[in-house]
């Protein structure tokens, strides 16, 4: 008799058990209202809508510190990345992609000792207001594209650590 309950309060422990299944937490929306007022050459580059804005106060690229904001916004074949890298001591390093239908664009400044390629050169620049604020945007790819003009996030969430070297 003594078998039968133990086998009785196994069966209904493992029963609840697997009625109680963890569903895995997904991340809350962190999307944020955007406007994008970009020219690449002679194509246009515009979107307002939502799109990604964070900030990581501390962050590290290659080992160096730097306060970090990146925008990645895409929508169909559309899509702009950026990145603005301010280390404690010495200049900003950036990374800009565009992708706006035509020939893609890119321009990017980080060069950390030896890791980085440099592509083009240009300053991004970030006007803070509020809880967001506007970068201003002056590039030059290494094929010679100008892209100029400004990227405006309403908000800046926090920045999610994410693992590598």
């Amino acid at each position: 008799m003594r078998v039968l309950i133990a086998g009785a309060i196994a069966v209904a422990v493992t029963s609840g058990v697997q009625a109680q299944r963890r569903v895995p937490a997904q991340r809350a929306d962190t999307t944020v209202p955007v406007t994008i007022a970009l020219k690449a050459g002679a194509e246009d580059f515009t979107f307002t809508g939502k799109a990604t804005c964070t900030h990581a106060p501390v962050a590290s690229i290659y080992g160096l510190l730097a306060e970090r904001w990146t925008v990645d916004q895409s929508e169909g074949g559309r899509g702009m990345t950026l990145a603005l890298w301010h280390p404690q001591s010495g200049a900003d390093l950036i990374s800009l992609r565009l992708n706006g239908g035509g020939k893609p664009h890119s321009v990017s400044t980080i060069k950390v000792g030896t890791n980085g390629t440099v592509e083009g050169s240009g300053t991004i620049t970030l006007a803070k207001q509020k809880a967001g604020g506007t970068f201003t945007i002056n590039a030059t790819t290494a094929a010679g594209t100008k892209i100029s003009g400004t990227v405006t996030c309403d908000a800046f969430t926090p920045a999610f650590a994410e693992g590598g070297n």
